[in-house]
């Protein structure tokens, strides 16, 4: 849940700053958007809760929004339930987050490269912010996989097979989620490099898109083929089910017919006075169970 304004300011080396805004309000944004030159478009997309990401180079600072995977439970299915939006504005002298929510890895870059000292560039921490959004997707394709799993233990191993099909319709809606994130997430990537001089740390990011990319494109291939094995396995045991049915049918259906003849107590009826007309109905029905079983043995049908 989204806590408090807090506003931290990093000082680099020389004049170039890192302010880092969490829990803004409106208010709160269009007061530092005015005091810092901030578009009022690019203002009204950084308070957008389910703003997909995006890069823009149209203002003096650099504006881009990536987004950082949040969600833990199975029905969480939107975009805003999945993830949470970062926002950034920089230039070579400053870069200013914008988030709503407080996120492990901006705490972990603090701690191992901004109080040591180690990363001295505005355009650099924009460059690890959006590693750390795309170990997110890295982790959240894990436990993907890891409900992948279970449901094919669930449908091949199980005796008794749950009923999974709003579960797989919740996991194919996030595996999509996170792809079109991740597509989009691509150009925010080559805005950085168009106005970033070429470094490891952007190739390496760079790398982790096309992996994570590739991770997800395959997670979306597992969820359909597991949704068609699936609803093939449900078909199957259905007709299993009309089989059995259909067996019971087959046996009870002249037997039915002779007892309704029989029952229906005509006056002048042969078979009703004749001595040995109930054993012969019985003998009729027995040939007829037995005849019927060994045209269904040879048919392989039972």
């Amino acid at each position: 849940m989204a806590g408090t304004l807090k506003i931290r300011e990093f000082q680099l080396n020389g004049n170039n700053r890192w302010i880092d805004i969490q829990s803004p309000t409106a208010q709160d944004l269009e007061q530092f958007a005015l005091s810092h030159q901030i578009h009022q478009q690019n203002l009204k997309d950084c308070l957008e809760a389910d703003h997909l990401p995006k890069f823009e180079d149209t203002e003096s600072l650099k504006f881009l929004i990536t987004r950082v995977v949040v969600g833990t439970t199975r029905v969480e299915h939107t975009v805003q339930e999945i993830s949470s939006k970062v926002a950034m504005f920089f230039d070579d002298n400053i870069l200013i987050t914008v988030h709503r929510l407080p996120h492990d890895f901006i705490e972990d870059l603090i701690s191992r490269y901004i109080e040591p000292q180690k990363i001295q560039h505005p355009k650099d921490i924009a460059v690890k912010l959006v590693k750390g959004s795309l170990r997110s997707f890295e982790r959240f394709q894990l436990t993907l996989n890891e409900q992948i799993d279970h449901i094919e233990d669930t449908i091949f191993i199980k005796s008794r097979k749950a009923n999974m099909l709003q579960e797989l319709y919740f996991l194919k809606r996030q595996s999509n989620i996170g792809r079109k994130l991740l597509l989009l997430t691509r150009e925010v990537l080559t805005g950085i490099q168009g106005h970033h001089r070429p470094s490891a740390d952007l190739q390496d990011a760079f790398d982790l898109h096309n992996k994570v990319e590739l991770y997800f494109d395959q997670l979306t291939d597992d969820v359909n083929n597991l949704l068609t094995v699936y609803l093939s396995v449900s078909s199957q045991k259905t007709n299993e089910v009309m089989k059995v049915l259909t067996v019971f049918s087959a046996f009870f259906l002249p037997l039915t017919f002779l007892v309704g003849v029989y029952g229906m107590n005509f006056k002048f009826m042969p078979e009703l006075d004749h001595q040995w007309g109930y054993p012969a109905i019985w003998a009729v029905m027995v040939i007829t169970v037995i005849f019927i079983y060994v045209w269904f043995r040879r048919k392989q049908w039972l």
